[in-house]
């Protein structure tokens, strides 16, 4: 086959001019498969306990000689319970709830935003960014044509009004990846006005805000506005990044559009299967209290661990802490390869926007796990003073 430049001129331009988005969880590209995995922020408390039967088996066995219903009815409205299930947004006002209609089920939460971006923007659209963010929301923008106009993260909240009017989309990751941080209900409901009154949509991504506090979630805004998106994702929430499922929230009328235009048997019938189990699991029982203690508690320890070492964590809401490296003398990738070889795999952070070399995200996990990262930590440290 010849290089990839002899094609460029068949194809969109901005398709052809593209670079994929870094992520972390590249356990088999780091070449290290033993490795411990902090740089994919999943729940620590592991994948909910799910009650299993041969006739479990057979369900699923079942649906693989069948195509999926593509409504998907039944899982639309098991992610609508779910939100309910944890929404208690203080807002009495809005006593209507999420149904089925209310829900875009999506292969993960990246399609979701590919999906949003080739329904609602055209090319020249500008389109509003926070940095640092997660990329996906620029590189999926940019593919349909959109100019990114970034801002920093802490100013987003003081967008100006023309800026707000001039754009076709604001995006709003919250919590934030990679930051950690959290912007409150409130603010994010004046933000939603704004953009409501100068039909400026907003997309808002809570794939975290289980893990941190659901009460903050602005899901009942779609009640009202026609201009909201909210984004969720189980892929965190249960730890199973291998099951690639999510899902929208929005008005039903925005719903059913991105319905209409979403490909076809997007979510496989065991995905389907499996992640109404997860949620009606963690419905029966305290998985997220438990999930969202273990957090709290080992952010904590964490952060002071890395506090001690002279390394200066960012306060963080959720389940992965951003940490300035800046006094131990190495950059992100020089501290990145120390680590794995020490079998520990951390997110190098260069690939944000607005971050430099000298940041690394890494993951909250277990007690134990934690104890082999801060003694992999001075092992590197170590290393680094005798040499």
């Amino acid at each position: 086959m010849g290089p990839i430049s002899a094609i460029t001129r068949f194809v969109r331009q901005e398709t052809a001019g593209s670079t994929p988005c870094t992520h972390g969880g590249r356990i088999a590209e780091s070449g290290r498969e033993d490795a411990l995995d902090f740089s994919a922020n999943l729940n620590p408390e592991g994948i909910p306990e799910v009650k299993t039967s041969a006739r479990s088996a057979e369900t699923i066995e079942e649906k693989l000689k069948h195509y999926p219903d593509n409504r998907y009815l039944r899982l639309r409205g098991a992610f609508a319970n779910f939100v309910e299930n944890y929404r208690h947004s203080g807002t009495p006002e809005h006593t209507q709830k999420i149904t089925a209609e209310n829900i875009i089920p999506t292969n993960g939460s990246s399609e979701l935003i590919r999906l949003f971006a080739e329904t609602l923007i055209q090319r020249g659209d500008r389109v509003i960014i926070p940095a640092p963010t997660f990329g996906e929301y620029a590189f999926q923008c940019q593919l349909f044509g959109a100019n990114v106009q970034y801002c920093d993260y802490s100013q987003i909240l003081g967008l100006t009004t023309t800026e707000i009017s001039d754009a076709s989309a604001v995006f709003l990751c919250n919590p934030n990846n990679p930051t950690g941080s959290m912007i409150s209900q409130s603010d994010v409901l004046q933000l939603a006005d704004r953009c409501f009154d100068h039909e400026t949509f907003l997309f808002i991504d809570e794939a975290f805000i289980e893990l941190a506090d659901p009460t903050q979630s602005i899901v009942h805004t779609v009640f009202d506005s026609d201009f909201v998106l909210v984004l969720r994702s189980l892929t965190k929430v249960f730890a199973v990044p291998g099951l690639r499922i999510g899902f929208g929230i929005a008005s039903r009328e925005l719903a059913e559009l991105l319905n209409r235009v979403r490909l076809v048997w997007n979510i496989g019938a065991p995905t389907e299967v499996i992640g109404m189990r997860l949620m009606d699991a963690c419905m029966k029982s305290d998985y997220l209290k438990r999930s969202s203690d273990l957090i709290r508690t080992e952010r904590e320890y964490l952060t002071k661990g890395l506090v001690n070492r002279g390394f200066t964590p960012l306060k963080s809401s959720v389940n992965f802490i951003l940490v300035d490296i800046t006094n131990t003398n190495m950059d992100s990738q020089e501290l990145t390869l120390k680590m794995l070889e020490q079998g520990i795999l951390i997110r190098d952070c260069a690939s944000f926007k607005n971050l430099s070399t000298k940041y690394v995200r890494l993951a909250v996990r277990t007690r134990q796990e934690n104890r082999m990262l801060l003694q992999a930590v001075d092992a590197v440290l170590r290393e680094s003073s005798e040499q």
